[in-house]
């Protein structure tokens, strides 16, 4: 079912056309999300796909976790703020993937819609995550991922893989216990903000990914309270194996309440100089690499401006 985001005749100049396609009924979400993904450079080993997510009942569009999307141009309502834009993908959400594309709510979730949450249960990984980072509760609830095994078409150029994404949450500005999102590359999360702390909103500390969109803002067309750039992520492959892993999650944390989404698209090979740790907005040089706080290898995010290859 497509959902389309309404236009504001105050601000026509503004209009997106974000259409969102909710998983229902008997959509096959792996055979419709990880194709969404793109994909370059990378073959998938058949049968090794996993999903955990709530699929639509096909009567009422905000029973779905997930979807795919296109046409993703946030164009800001409020001058000093920037366009978010990404080319088209699929949609994770710890809650409800129908989002609506205004704000009204500032603790928007499943009980906004009327509708049951996911109880999807958690997820060890993304429960580590949180542990590794001393995070005020490592229980991960409503989890929604895809995952699957895959070879390098060109191994002997490619020793990484990324992703571009934008994370959005009704958690900010506010809440002290979030949700978290993880992109799992062999094993090895590399979701993590450009200062180096998780995707996820910590309360007090790093606020500044996020462009404000509380409710009364009317920054952007969209529900979240606060929505990052357009990011890419890059995960060093273990070069040890021929067949590598991603996983790709969401889920709630410690609770059930107050949504978070990620949008993703351009999953592909690439080259990543230096163990894959590129500053936002810069086209890595040898010798000019630096960590992104934590002490984490292999990070890499930068504005989609531009891309390592």
């Amino acid at each position: 079912m497509a959902v389309f985001g309404a236009l504001s005749a105050a601000a026509a100049f503004n209009a997106q056309a974000l259409t969102i396609d909710v998983l229902e009924g008997a959509e096959d979400p792996i055979s419709t999300l990880i194709p969404a993904l793109g994909n370059s450079g990378i073959t998938v080993v058949s049968g090794s796909e996993s999903y955990v997510g709530l699929i639509g009942d096909g009567v009422d569009p905000n029973t779905a976790q997930s979807a795919t999307y296109s046409g993703l141009n946030l164009v800001p309502n409020s001058l000093g703020l920037p366009t978010i834009s990404q080319d088209d993908g699929i949609f994770l959400t710890s809650g409800v993937a129908n989002i609506p594309q205004t704000n009204t709510d500032s603790s928007f979730d499943n009980n906004s819609v009327g509708t049951s949450f996911p109880g999807t249960g958690g997820d060890a990984d993304l429960s580590q995550t949180l542990t590794d980072a001393g995070a005020p509760s490592s229980t991960v609830n409503d989890v929604n991922y895809i995952e699957f095994d895959f070879t390098l078409d060109d191994p002997d150029n490619n020793n990484a893989i990324s992703i571009d994404f934008v994370f959005g949450s009704d958690e900010f500005p506010d809440q002290g216990v979030t949700d978290v999102f993880g992109f799992f590359v062999d094993g090895v999360n590399y979701a993590f903000f450009p200062d180096g702390s998780l995707v996820s909103f910590v309360t007090g500390l790093n606020a500044g990914n996020f462009n404000d969109n509380d409710v009364d803002t009317g920054n952007y067309n969209l529900e979240y309270d606060g929505i990052s750039n357009s990011l890419t992520a890059f995960g060093l492959l273990d070069m040890d194996l021929t067949t590598h892993s991603v996983k790709i999650a969401i889920g709630d944390t410690a609770d059930s309440i107050f949504d978070s989404g990620a949008f993703i698209s351009n999953l592909q090979a690439t080259f990543s100089e230096g163990g894959g740790i590129t500053p936002p907005s810069e086209v890595p040089l040898p010798g000019t690499l630096a960590l992104l706080g934590l002490g984490l290898l292999g990070l890499g995010l930068h504005s989609r401006s531009r891309r390592v290859v």
